[in-house]
This record gives structure tokens, C-alpha cells and sequence, in this order.
């Protein structure tokens, strides 16, 4: 069995993998499984990742048709056997140390979880922050908020697979993440940029015109808060938090329908919002999340603003995002 199995969803990413896989394959720690997922690729993607995959007989490449992010990740967890699962993303790459330090200390620590920090490459944009935040021994909002990302981490492949992780990642999205970090073992944080992760390449999430993306996130929030039913049942700080969860992505989705001109989608969320959670406001999370999230002003602009009506939205979608 290898150490760590590395996951690597692929689509139309021929402009980096070779340099994401180069990382890959020059790692310290040398135990390694490296599956390539193609996912129905219109470019040269698969073709460069064979070509690794001819020299290196560590890695597998699988090709699918096109069957999206989250499916991917599903079908790239399948195939893996090692005793730990890291993730990197096809259009970025990683230090040469990355995995044997996470490794050691996930030996030496025991833990079913190690993450590290990260770095902007080649920098950062004004609109993205680093989330990274350490584990300080207590789990928290601010632990589970800040670290759900999976391309920074090593999980014991044993606990994922009893988290049903897999099929977790269909409707859970990457927040499937958030309960690995509540139900790992020992977790510990490496505060050092280990990770490259690529910025300024367009994307669904950056353009603030893709009202789908958002209301897609605000499904898969009441599906995590149903998978998790059995951790908030009978505390109310974390059935709050999932709470928050939903009506975070509701009103950022009014706010990008606003943005996009879509008044009828704007309408449906906003009666969603008032029926399901008519006191948003009192949540305990709310304030302390978004104002960390975004700031004092932008916080109570989205918390308050965004709900007056549909010509508000659009001012403040102009303001913020434009």
C-alpha cells in the first residue's frame, strides 16, 4: 500500500498540468499513488498526462466523458488505495516537501488530518482571501469555515471511506469537507505555504453573472445540514452554523441575480429567505462569520441591503461588483 494516494480531477487544463504534475512527481516523499482523472478533456490534457504516466509508473490516468467537478472527485476517490488521500487541483501545484512533512507529522501525531498553509500564485486578486487559519485545539466556526478546502490536506482514506465521502461529493460539493474536519482524530495544521494555488484564470464564481452556480451551492448547504443532522440535533451553535450555511449562498445568490438582471430568480429567493428563515438575522453566526468573511460595511450591505428589494440589490451588485 502507498503512503498517499494524490487525486488530480482534470479538465481542460493543458496550459498547467504538466507543471502541477511535475510537483507531483518530484515530491521527497517518493510512496505515492497518483491518479489522474480526465474529464472528458477537449484539449491536450489527457495526452500530457499519459505522457507522465509513461514515465512514471506511479500514475494512473482514467478518462470519462465530461461528467463535472464533483463527479470527478467521486470517481477519483474510487480509485484509490493508499493509507492517506491528498488532493491537488489540476491547474495548480505544490512544494517538493509538501507531502513528506504531512505525512511525518500525520505519523507522529496520529491524526486522520493534517493541513497545511498556502500561497497565491502568482499573486493574489482583490476579491479572493486566504482562508487558511490553524488549528488552535478547539472546533470551531472558524476552523470548519476557514479550512473546508480539500487540496491543502491528507485524510486517513480509512475515515473518509466511513464518511461515505464519495457519494457525499455529488450533493455536498467540496464542503463534504466540513465533516471530515469535525469527525477527524487529532487533527494539526502546518503553518507553511506548501500549496500554489493559481489565481486570476476566469472562472463561474468569479463573474458574478452565473446565478446557477450559487443556487446549485444553497442546495448542497441543506444537503450538508441533512448529513449532519445527527452532530446539530441537540446542539444549537452548529445547527445554527448550517443554518448560516443556507442563507449565506441565498442572499450572495440574490445579490449575483440582481447582478445579472434576473428580477423573477431574485423574487423566488428572497420568498425562500422569508419563509424558511424570516429571522436570519438573530442566527448566531451571522455577524461574526461575515464581518470576518468581508468586513464591517460589505457584511451589513449583503445582511440587510440585498433583502429591501430587487432595485437595492442591483445598486449594491453594481457597488461590489463591478
Amino acid at each position: 500500500m502507498a503512503k498517499i494516494s494524490i487525486l488530480i480531477p482534470a479538465f481542460n487544463a493543458e496550459l498547467y498540468i504538466a507543471q502541477c504534475l511535475s510537483s507531483v512527481c518530484r515530491q521527497t516523499l517518493s510512496d505515492l499513488e497518483i491518479i489522474v482523472v480526465d474529464d472528458g478533456s477537449k484539449d491536450k490534457t489527457g495526452e500530457i498526462a499519459e505522457a507522465f504516466a509513461a514515465n512514471d509508473p506511479r500514475i494512473r490516468v482514467f478518462h470519462q466523458d465530461n461528467q463535472g467537478t464533483f463527479r470527478t472527485r467521486r470517481n477519483a476517490f474510487s480509485y484509490a488505495h493508499a493509507e492517506y488521500i491528498g488532493w491537488v487541483d489540476a491547474d495548480d501545484f505544490i512544494c517538493p516537501e509538501m507531502f513528506e512533512k504531512m505525512y511525518t507529522v500525520a505519523k507522529e501525531k496520529d491524526a486522520d488530518l493534517v493541513y497545511c498553509d498556502y500561497a497565491f500564485y502568482p499573486n493574489k486578486i482583490k476579491t479572493k482571501e486566504k482562508w487558511f487559519r490553524p488549528f488552535t485545539g478547539e472546533r470551531n466556526t472558524t476552523y470548519v469555515e476557514r479550512n473546508s478546502q480539500l487540496w491543502n490536506k491528507i485524510v486517513r482514506r480509512e475515515l473518509l471511506s466511513k464518511l461515505n465521502i464519495g457519494e457525499m461529493f455529488e450533493k455536498c460539493f467540496d464542503d463534504s469537507y466540513i465533516k471530515v474536519l469535525l469527525e477527524a482524530n487529532n487533527p494539526v495544521s502546518i503553518n507553511e505555504e506548501l500549496y500554489f494555488y493559481r489565481m486570476g484564470q476566469p472562472s463561474l464564481s468569479s463573474s458574478y453573472k452565473n446565478v446557477n452556480y450559487y443556487t446549485r451551492f444553497i442546495e448542497a448547504s441543506k444537503s450538508l445540514k441533512k448529513h449532519m443532522e445527527y452532530y446539530w440535533k441537540n446542539n444549537i451553535y452548529w445547527k445554527e452554523y448550517f443554518d448560516y450555511r443556507i442563507i449565506y449562498y441565498t442572499l450572495i445568490a440574490m445579490l449575483v441575480s440582481a447582478n445579472s438582471e434576473q428580477k423573477s430568480t431574485y423574487k423566488q429567493l428572497k420568498e425562500f429567505l422569508k419563509k424558511q428563515y424570516p429571522q436570519y438575522h438573530h442566527n448566531q453566526h451571522i455577524h461574526f462569520i461575515m464581518n470576518e468573511n468581508f468586513g464591517l460595511i460589505k457584511r451589513i450591505a449583503i445582511e440587510y441591503g440585498v433583502t429591501v428589494n430587487y432595485r437595492a440589490a442591483c445598486i449594491l451588485a453594481f457597488l461590489a461588483l463591478r
